[in-house]
């Protein structure tokens, strides 16, 4: 019997294809008699509540798995010819798997016994650490800005992201699961992955109204799961039901209504904050049992000030008159001597550096070094939709198409440590998620699961004076004949607030993303025997124009011991900018594989085995074009060329990663499990990482001047 098993087991890896993650469910159990012997040839039958869709099987030595069954409300019928029937209603959640065990009793077939309960105090058939937020508690939880996931916080092991992790900023969501990295989470949507690869993150949001339910895996999953080693975040969209359903609302936040913000100064107005939410939801049948649509639509607009206190020089120090200033007196290079009346005369001033100094803002405050506050209006407009589409398939068969899109307008007046406004960023982000699958029954005992889909994330960031500049204005030269990248170069100058526009952008992205995967589920007396498979391709467009207008550093240790005079008299300490031309066309493409048993060998013990392969192929330019430090030649060479792989490194072909798990009910109540195991997981780090590849010469040429012996 083992080997025949075993033989199965290599049989089906090396033939089906099978999807990895998976959120659908399972109920699986033993039915027994009175003196508790097993019972074969037992029909159970599950029927969704909601649409009627219906699965049965028959038990095989008594036991029985109704495997890949869409989570919802469910009725269960237990019949067999001499028994009494038993008829009961369950609730499956996602990636859940039922526990579900029955006694028959000699009676009268026309007999009902309603002994089932909905809910099940504790999962019983899996070691995986998990938590499920049900929609109840994703539509009835206070959620600051309505975002689902922030929910996510709720499992044991997550915290939020470091501040000013690069994921999180600009009001995406990020999380850490269990210690690992920000970026080592994994997204799913309707069991596909959701995820902008640039910086694993989210890909589409959805509105709370969308969300049925969630489950955040934290550890001890099974070898089903892979792609990240982080937290595995499930999420399963709204569906039509035969019952019409829909929601309609409206929020709204005003500064008329809020408290005042603490850390505004008293004596300044209150920054504005206006925040207005509406949306809505409707789903229900097209064909009664058969056809079913769900649609929502959501819009956010938001207007707030964003306060920030810095300091400014006054317009004596801008002409270079210090006599009044609490900064030190600034010396003549040549003789190291004050200037007379700490004052630096006219002709000594570079018509370059009082320009520079006139685009500061004159103090609006008395406060020393604190004379200057401003709120600016940080915007931020985003609108979202959803439409599925369920067709009842034959017997037990399910197809599901559905489309999420996703666009903001996103204004940020302060993205970098500039205190002063005018330079701001705009970062537009669009996502879409097209997702088509088709589970399909073929007998009792194996179920397949196909699914295709397609995502794109398009994002930028465009500095406010992009088009405009500045730098020739002042006097500066611009480093790139590209309208896009004109603007004023950054500015740091010691005791003041920067000046200019935020030196990583211009940067705009376009990532394509589309994945096939496939399932084939297979149930075996006591056994739950999973197969996987599942191909990504990702197609990245981008430009990152990184210090094309250049940065420019005043000290107080250069010159004359005064920042603000080594700028009016045109003695920076550092300055850098480079000279590029290096789009990107990054292409990356990962594959896994996997085989899960899950054996109940006894009502009360269940063990996990399997084991997984990822292959992760490095991140390549679509054209070669880019160059890498060879250490051997000690010099930069070009990419595919001698030694030199395509992205730098070779790829990892040895990512073999074994689970093992057990999970044990000591009780007959049924409400203690005890859980352990030991697997090995593999991450696939965010896509940002390769572009790397496009920032040596001759590309980009990135030219440092500062003083110094040598």
């Amino acid at each position: 019997m083992l080997k025949r098993f075993a033989f199965v087991l290599v049989l089906i890896a090396g033939t089906a294809p099978a999807f990895a993650q998976s959120h659908l469910a399972a109920i699986r159990g033993a039915i027994t008699d009175p003196s508790g012997a097993f019972v074969p040839g037992v029909t159970v039958r599950a029927t969704n509540v909601e649409t009627g869709e219906s699965r049965s099987t028959t038990t095989d030595n008594g036991r029985f798995v109704l495997s890949a069954l869409q989570p919802g409300q469910y009725r269960v019928q237990v019949e067999k010819q001499g028994f009494a029937p038993i008829d009961g209603q369950i609730e499956l959640q996602v990636n859940q798997q039922r526990s579900l065990d029955f006694t028959l009793t000699v009676g009268a077939v026309t007999r009902q016994v309603d002994v089932i309960s909905s809910a099940e105090p504790v999962q019983r058939e899996s070691a995986a650490l998990s938590t499920v937020i049900e929609g109840r508690q994703v539509t009835g939880l206070p959620l600051d800005g309505r975002n689902y996931l922030e929910l996510a916080l709720l499992a044991p092991g997550t915290a939020p992201a470091p501040q000013g992790a690069a994921s999180s900023l600009r009001g995406d969501f990020a999380l850490i699961a269990n210690g690992a990295r920000e970026d080592a989470q994994t997204f799913l949507l309707d069991g596909v992955y959701n995820v902008d690869p640039k910086l694993n993150t989210p890909g589409v949001r959805l509105p709370v109204d969308a969300i049925r339910e969630f489950e955040v895996l934290t550890n001890g999953y099974d070898a089903s799961f892979g792609r990240n080693a982080g937290g595995q975040i499930s999420v399963v969209t709204q569906s039509g039901t035969n019952a019409w359903h829909g929601t309609a609302y409206g929020f709204f936040r005003t500064r008329a209504l809020n408290a005042r913000n603490v850390f505004a100064p008293a004596d300044e107005e209150a920054p504005e904050y206006n925040r207005q939410q509406a949306g809505g939801s409707i789903g229900g049948p097209l064909v009664r049992n058969r056809t079913f649509f769900f649609a929502d639509y959501e819009h956010t607009r938001l207007r707030e000030g964003i306060t920030r206190i810095t300091n400014v020089p006054t317009e004596a120090e801008r002409n270079g008159d210090f006599s009044q200033s609490l900064l030190p007196a600034p010396f003549d290079a040549f003789n190291q001597q004050s200037f007379p009346n700490k004052t630096i005369p006219s002709f000594f001033i570079n018509p370059i550096g009082r320009s520079i100094a006139a685009l500061y803002p004159l103090p609006n405050r008395s406060t020393p070094k604190a004379n200057f506050v401003s709120s600016p209006i940080l915007t931020d407009d985003a609108d979202n939709f959803d439409v599925k589409v369920d067709q009842v398939a034959g017997t037990g068969g399910l197809l599901s198409i559905r489309y999420s899109f996703n666009d903001r307008r996103f204004y940020e007046p302060f993205p970098s440590s500039v205190g002063v406004p005018g330079f701001g960023t705009d970062v537009p982000r669009g996502g879409q998620n097209l997702t088509t699958g088709w589970t399909k029954p073929f007998g009792a005992k194996i179920v397949n699961e196909a699914r295709f889909a397609y995502s794109r994330v398009a994002i930028g960031v465009f500095h406010e004076n992009q088009g405009r500049s500045i730098n020739q204005e002042v006097g500066l030269p611009e480093l790139s004949s590209n309208p896009r990248d004109f603007g004023l170069s950054q500015i740091t100058v010691v005791g003041f607030s920067p000046l200019g526009d935020e030196f990583t952008s211009p940067q705009e992205s376009k990532t394509n993303m589309f994945q096939i995967l496939d399932t084939v589920s297979w149930a075996t007396g006591s056994h739950l025997v999973k197969t996987g498979f599942d191909f990504r391709s990702i197609r990245q467009g981008a430009y990152r124009d990184v210090l094309s207008r250049g940065l420019l550093n005043f000290s107080d240790r250069y010159i004359t011991g005064n920042a603000l005079a080594d700028l009016l008299l045109g003695f920076p300490f550092v300055t850098t900018g480079a000279i590029l031309d290096n789009p990107q066309k990054l292409r990356s493409t990962s594959w896994s594989g996997f085989v899960q048993d899950s054996w109940r060998l006894r009502n009360n013990l269940t063990i996990m085995a399997g084991v997984r392969y990822e292959y992760i192929a490095p991140a390549v330019d679509a054209d070669d074009r880019a160059t890498l430090y060879d250490p051997a030649s000690g010099q930069l060479v070009p990419v595919n060329t001698g030694t030199m792989p395509r992205g730098g490194y070779e790829p990892d072909r040895n990512n073999w990663a074994p689970r093992i798990s057990i999970a044990w009910t000591p009780d007959a109540s049924a409400k203690t499990v005890i859980r352990t195991g030991y697997g090995i997981y593999y991450n696939q780090g965010a896509l940002a990482t390769g572009e790397g590849l496009y920032f040596n010469p001759p590309y980009f040429n990135l030219s440092v001047y500062f003083p110094g012996a040598g």
